[in-house]
């Protein structure tokens, strides 16, 4: 039994030296990695280089590093839980977990700044917007600024969306309810559907907007086909048939013709304000707003959609762009197509 314990005894030692060992060599391959030239020069370096060397060590020579030190990481856990007492051994594991953390920190780069729930309520908050749910826009608008601020970095325009919005729906919101109820009170009439389309161009609902004009269109249309057809029916008849106004005509021909013209802006608008980047976007989403990866992109801000003055914008998103620590895909800047006048509401 002596002498089973005694070469039992043996076998660990030689286990424990053959692990320190291997986990020496392994170490010391990482210091010639990233030494290489300057054991040229001077003795066998067993030191990490400087912090700034190691900021200009090609990558592929950091993570060869870093394979080669949790090797020696290994080595050393081996040696250490076959002598658990042994203290130089649990400073070499120590240090070797101090020198992988750093070399993977390099590998790994700075630490990223998670910025997806800001992306999801700035983006959501220009989507409501332009659907003409102003509420639900600036709750949206303030989460994305809250997200902002909890992690330091400056509102830029996410606040441009947030003041912005609630200047637009307070001011506009009196005028609103007068041409809803308004078209509520006469649904076919054009002129009134015709002035909250442009009111909800006015306060830059870019597909509110459209739709409405969409239908202002609609029933124009259908109130000349319906005067035709009545009149084709009384002529049918034997009857005579009324001519149809001509002022009345001209006046609807030139309604239509101004919607015509509203609705091809518009859609130029959207696909510089509504629309992510397009590039690499597959054919069937192009220019629907639709975008087809998981990660999303920034929308131009709503201060675009109302001034030229972008300079704040552009600042901030330049600042925010070449920070290493945010993984934030920016769209365009900010477009430099300033907004058509509004035209002048139709009555009657």
């Amino acid at each position: 039994l002596g002498a089973f314990r005694a070469e039992r005894a043996m076998s660990t030692h030689a286990s424990f030296e053959r692990h320190k060992k291997e986990a020496s060599k392994h170490e010391s391959n990482v210091f010639y990695l990233l030494n290489k030239e300057d054991q040229q020069r001077t003795a066998t370096l067993q030191s990490l280089p400087g912090d700034e060397k190691l900021r200009c060590t090609s990558a592929s020579k950091i993570r060869s590093a870093v394979a080669q030190q949790r090797l020696a990481l290994r080595e050393y856990k081996e040696a250490a839980r076959l002598r658990p007492r042994d203290v130089e051994t649990k400073e070499q594991l120590q240090s070797a977990r101090l020198v992988l953390r750093k070399l993977q920190a390099l590998v790994d780069g700075p630490k990223q700044i998670p910025m997806r729930r800001f992306l999801a309520h700035y983006n959501l908050s220009i989507r409501y917007w332009d659907k003409g749910e102003a509420r639900q826009a600036i709750d949206e608008a303030r989460e994305s600024c809250k997200e902002l601020a909890k992690h330091g970095l400056p509102r830029g325009c996410a606040e441009h969306n947030l003041l912005l919005m609630m200047q637009v729906f307070s001011e506009f919101k009196g005028e609103q309810k007068k041409l809803e109820d308004a078209v509520q009170r006469s649904p076919e009439a054009i002129g009134s559907n015709y002035d909250l389309g442009i009111h909800f161009f006015d306060k830059r609902m870019m597909h509110k907007a459209e739709a409405q004009l969409r239908l202002t269109r609609d029933r124009a249309k259908a109130s000349t086909a319906l005067q035709l057809v009545e009149q084709d029916m009384l002529s049918l008849q034997g009857e005579d048939a009324p001519t149809l106004d001509g002022k009345k005509a001209v006046r609807m021909a030139r309604v239509l013709e101004d919607i015509e013209d509203d609705l091809r802006f518009i859609a130029r608008l959207k696909e510089l304000w509504c629309v992510e980047e397009e590039s690499g976007k597959t054919g069937e989403l192009q220019a629907t707003g639709v975008r087809d990866g998981s990660l999303p992109q920034l929308l131009p801000c709503l201060h675009c959609r109302y001034s030229q003055d972008r300079a704040g914008c552009d600042a901030w998103l330049r600042d925010l762009s070449v920070r290493t620590d945010i993984n934030l895909k920016a769209s365009r800047a900010c477009q430099k197509l300033a907004p058509k006048s509004q035209k002048q509401g139709v009555r009657g």
